[in-house]
């Protein structure tokens, strides 16, 4: 059997807040990275994001993994498409601009090169078949914040090759995250399956008028919140017993949310232009609060808890 080909130049579609945290992190596991955009104007703009992220983290969680890593802006996709051993996807989640981008990676198709898609929930194996690609596509789910989250959903579609699978999950390792396989190419994959299920208890509790959302997010933050970083729920249900959540169970599951679609209180805010952060007002009014502050309070603490987590050999 053929060595695996050395994967050297990371070519990145995409500039969002994804594109930018996968280009820093990157370059800072010591690959030469190409960054494209379809605007170059935002290309162009893109630099002084980079470099204050590259501060951050040296200033916050430490010097780069490996040095020698490089950052190049290319304004022609075809550039990328030439020279790249592996093409990241960070551009929106829509399927047919996805489907579409990997169509135009006919050369790097060619050359056997990996592509991989940060989709949080679109099918790989479907990406796959739609855009030639399904032999040499996985999915990478990277995690908000991704320049300091440290887990990743590697995601096999249904072809994707093993040993696809097992050069996506290395180089994932080689940039200082943990990579997690998913083995069947499920909507949400994992993480978000079980985020979407508290999410959808939580408007439920708020909509039965069971509780506020400031108090239904205080308890979750205080009391089962604080225990996941070390304990994970399956872990926690051995400690508690089996038994015991058995019988919890043939009680409370079937007064808990069922509902298969969006719940009325959430459609309600949508349809009255109730966004969130983004419109000023959500679950809470973000006009007496600063988001900003609570995303540098979230920050903080994932700096903190990692550090405590690297310190017993936990990650």
């Amino acid at each position: 059997m053929a060595e695996p080909k050395v994967i050297r130049t990371v070519g990145i579609c995409g500039i969002g807040q994804m594109g930018a945290a996968a280009a820093v992190s990157f370059k800072r596991g010591g690959y030469q990275v190409l960054l494209w955009a379809r605007d170059p104007k935002k290309l162009a703009a893109i630099e002084s994001t980079l470099e204050s992220l590259d501060h951050w983290l040296d200033s916050h969680v430490g010097g780069p993994i490996q040095e020698g890593g490089v950052i190049r802006r290319v304004e022609h996709l075809e550039e990328l498409d030439r020279q790249a051993d592996l093409i990241m996807d960070c551009i929106a989640e829509d399927f047919s601009q996805k489907v579409d981008l990997f169509k135009r990676l006919s050369d790097a198709v060619s050359r056997d090169a990996i592509v991989i898609t940060t989709t949080s929930g679109l099918s790989i194996t479907k990406l796959g078949r739609e855009s030639g690609t399904a032999l040499q596509l996985a999915g990478t789910h990277f995690w908000n914040p991704p320049h300091l989250m440290p887990l990743v959903e590697v995601i096999r579609g249904e072809d994707t090759p093993d040993r696809v699978l097992d050069r996506v999950s290395e180089v994932v390792t080689s940039i200082g995250k943990v990579p997690v396989r998913v083995n069947l190419d499920v909507p949400g994959f994992i993480g978000n399956r079980l985020l979407h299920a508290v999410w959808r208890e939580a408007i439920h509790l708020v909509q039965r008028g069971i509780a506020s959302a400031e108090d239904v997010d205080r308890v979750a933050r205080l009391t089962f919140g604080l225990r996941l970083p070390v304990m994970g729920p399956l872990e926690n249900m051995d400690l508690v017993g089996l038994d015991l959540v058995k019988t919890i169970h043939e009680y409370l599951l079937e007064d808990l949310s069922a509902d298969q679609g969006p719940l009325q209180t959430h459609e309600q805010l949508v349809r009255d232009g109730n966004l969130g952060v983004k419109s000023g007002r959500g679950f809470y009014d973000w006009q007496q609060r600063d988001p900003q502050e609570l995303v540098e309070r979230r920050d903080r603490q994932i700096v903190r808890q990692l550090a405590y987590l690297r310190e017993n050999d936990m990650i």
